[in-house]
């Protein structure tokens, strides 16, 4: 019976960036310009995602759980830091459409009748975004920050914020105690995590 996740010579067929060591990615899942993508050690991607990498390239830590429906799309570089979650229906943009009406909108188009923007987006280690998340271009997500379900992250959001709702706004802070269980797994995993 086969497996619901690619085995290795499948994984290396796809021809990424770079690979890490124990990643899990579903036979379910769409790479775009995978030659730009780069995924580290024991990371998960599940079922319906896509990942479409534009001229800037997606960069994914180590032990990043991407889950079912989430998509990642490029333009400008996208890094996803060590031990990240983005949660089940995520939305991650470094590309946008000029919605004024100055401009033409769609990639059907040459790029002179569109005003497309392209910025990067970073997302800091242990950072979860919750269900339905959405993160658009040009936004930093800072390290150990938390974004609840249908968020709208249109803003750089600082290290350790708790942030909800839609814009995105802060309502508290993260407690940091993953930051030590994490160390100590790097230990006991002689920092193959």
């Amino acid at each position: 019976m086969r497996s619901d996740f690619l085995d290795a010579a499948e994984l290396a067929a796809i021809g990424f960036a770079a690979l890490g060591e124990g990643v899990r990615i579903s036979r379910h899942a769409l790479f775009f310009a995978p030659e730009r993508i780069r995924i580290g050690a024991r990371t998960r991607i599940d079922a319906f995602c896509v990942l479409s990498a534009g001229p800037g390239g997606i960069a994914i830590g180590r032990n990043v759980h991407i889950s079912a429906h989430a998509t990642i799309l490029g333009g400008g570089a996208v890094t996803i830091g060590d031990f990240c979650t983005l949660s089940v229906r995520c939305a991650v943009f470094a590309s946008n459409d000029d919605y004024s009406g100055a401009t033409m909108t769609n990639p059907t188009l040459p790029a002179r009748y569109r005003g497309a923007v392209d910025a990067p987006v970073a997302i800091g280690a242990h950072a979860i975004l919750g269900a339905g998340c959405v993160v658009l271009p040009g936004v930093t997500i800072g390290e150990s920050a938390a974004v609840g379900a249908l968020g709208l992250v249109r803003e750089d959001l600082p290290p350790f914020a708790v942030a909800v709702g839609a814009p995105a706004r802060v309502v508290g802070r993260r407690r940091a105690e993953h930051r030590a269980l994490a160390a100590r797994y790097l230990a006991e995993t002689g920092g193959e995590g």
